[in-house]
């Protein structure tokens, strides 16, 4: 049969298997959706192209449920302690989360004396907030991120201070304190409500709305309602009520290349301390003079016979071996460019599931649009870490100023709108001060962007940095009059700005007037 006869043979099969399947549609249109609709990624088994993916649809509270949090918490804590890699992945997450000084609150209210009042207060007590520490306010920011990206989530239990109950105080709680009580507990089963369950450590009423926290202490579990708790996370998934460690998808990953440097310095150090293998027809010494260790001449004060030979005949740097035998000098070529490279792999890989660039980890070439585009990129994603931040602990200002302004004569008559904040959030990662600055002054110009939004890439404050500038022009203007001399001449912030250039007209042609 030749090629056409062939070609028109396939073409009369298609045509009978297009009929076919066109009857077979008219007859179960549902059924023809199954053949005609494939989606190849929705097939259940597929037949041995790829492995079966063991994973149920279930709700998100059975996908991480305690024991499966609990391991994943195990396994993020323990890297931390021994992971320079996620050493360094967790010093830039607080570093631009939330700071060397932590996200600043400043209030804003229509009251100003009042501001400045309240900021005043909350910044004295922010020297020593915590019931259990000695710690600032700014290190317990940093605490609290630091947590949060290892084991996905912090408590901050909203409480006051022993000695004066009229102050406010903070107390943060570890994910793993806060656990399902006992069913057996009399005492736990009197104190959950008709309709309530306690799934992992959250109370949640019929409607499934958390409403307390079950926190394991000393003496048993206790129950705090969610106005006296703050639950900081970031749910992935709706229906969880529990966070995940950010290294949950990345887990294996990290895994693995910590087994590999293991295995990989076993080889290094075995490969060091076997340098040279002599290999002897019998496997054995071939006389007793040879069979003279160090540790019989040691321990008898006498001399290897061969040794002290050749020693004497040929000098003490001759080595000899005996007729047969061969000598193999050991050299290790781990790891090898193709592991190397495969950690590089992984290094990225787990990078990339916290969402850290690698550049940030382990800088390398710091140049190019290319660069610019991951910092921009990591700064918009560090931005909306600090945003879940900033909400969480607003209601911690909110708290404390509250509590205060109850006993604080100065913070009494609080405005009507006393809870409205300005955060500001840490220096950027994007922060390119010879390229950026040209072009910031001149959207500032054109009213495009104010002094919040370029003081606020540098987690600094506008008013005060406003205020600053005020208090050296007057004192530049001071000092200028007492030494009489042009302020010009002290510093460039007094020179006049120069006049804008206007473009020269076009000229006219003839005939135009």
């Amino acid at each position: 049969m030749n090629i056409v006869s062939k070609s028109a043979l396939a073409a009369r099969l298609c045509a009978v298997q297009a009929m076919k399947a066109a009857a077979f549609a008219m007859r179960k249109p549902n059924e023809a959706r199954k053949i005609l609709n494939r989606y190849e990624g929705g097939r259940l088994w597929q037949n041995g192209d790829r492995s079966y993916i063991w994973s149920p649809l279930t709700d998100a509270r059975f996908d991480a449920d305690q024991a499966t949090r609990s391991e994943l918490v195990r396994k993020a804590r323990y890297f931390e302690a021994n992971s320079p890699l996620i050493q360094r992945i967790a010093d830039l997450w607080e570093q631009y989360i939330v700071g060397a000084n932590g996200l600043m609150l400043s209030p804003d209210s229509s009251d100003e004396e009042w501001n400045n009042a309240a900021a005043d207060w909350f910044e004295e007590w922010g020297a020593s907030p915590d019931v259990t520490s000695l710690q600032s306010w700014p290190t317990l920011q940093g605490l609290i991120a630091r947590t949060w990206l290892i084991d996905g989530e912090v408590f901050v239990l909203l409480t006051r201070d022993e000695k004066n109950p009229s102050r406010p105080m903070l107390r943060l709680i570890e994910g793993h304190r806060v656990c399902s009580p006992e069913i057996s507990s009399p005492r736990a089963a009197a104190m959950i409500p008709d309709g309530h369950q306690v799934i992992d450590g959250v109370e949640v009423n019929r409607f499934g709305r958390p409403v307390a926290y079950w926190i394991r202490n000393d003496s048993g579990a206790e129950r705090k309602t969610t106005d006296e708790v703050l639950h900081i996370f970031e749910p992935s998934r709706a229906g969880m009520y529990r966070g995940l460690t950010h290294f949950y998808a990345v887990m294996n990953a990290l895994h693995d290349l910590s087994d590999l440097e293991l295995l990989e310095m076993q080889s290094a150090k075995d490969a060091a301390e076997t340098t040279k293998v002599i290999k002897t027809p019998t496997g054995d010494l071939l006389d007793d003079a040879a069979q003279w260790d160090r540790q019989t001449e040691a321990g008898s004060g006498e001399q290897n016979p061969l040794t002290e030979y050749y020693q004497r005949v040929f000098g003490a740097t001759t080595k000899v071996m005996k007729a047969g035998d061969e000598y193999e000098q050991i050299t290790s070529s781990r790891p090898s460019v193709a592991q190397q490279w495969y950690w590089k792999y992984l290094t990225e890989k787990v990078c990339s599931g916290v969402g850290v660039p690698i550049v940030l980890v382990y800088p390398d070439s710091m140049q190019g649009t290319v660069y610019r585009g991951v910092l921009d990129s990591a700064n918009a994603f560090f931005r909306s870490r600090s945003a879940v931040l900033a909400s969480a602990f607003r209601r911690v200002w909110t708290y404390v100023i509250g509590t205060a302004a109850r006993s604080e004569r100065k913070l009494a008559n609080l405005p009507q709108n006393w809870t409205r904040l300005n955060v500001r959030p840490p220096r950027a990662v994007n922060v390119d001060v010879g390229r950026n600055s040209s072009a910031m002054l001149a959207e500032l110009a054109g009213a495009t962007r104010t002094y919040q939004d370029i003081f606020g890439e540098t987690g600094e404050d506008w008013k005060q940095k406003l205020r600053q500038k005020a208090q050296a022009v007057a004192y530049i203007n001071k000092i200028a009059d007492e030494f009489k001399v042009e302020p010009s001449e002290i510093s460039d912030v007094m020179k006049e700005p120069a006049p804008a250039q206007q473009a020269p007209e076009a000229p006219q042609k003839k005939g135009e007037v």
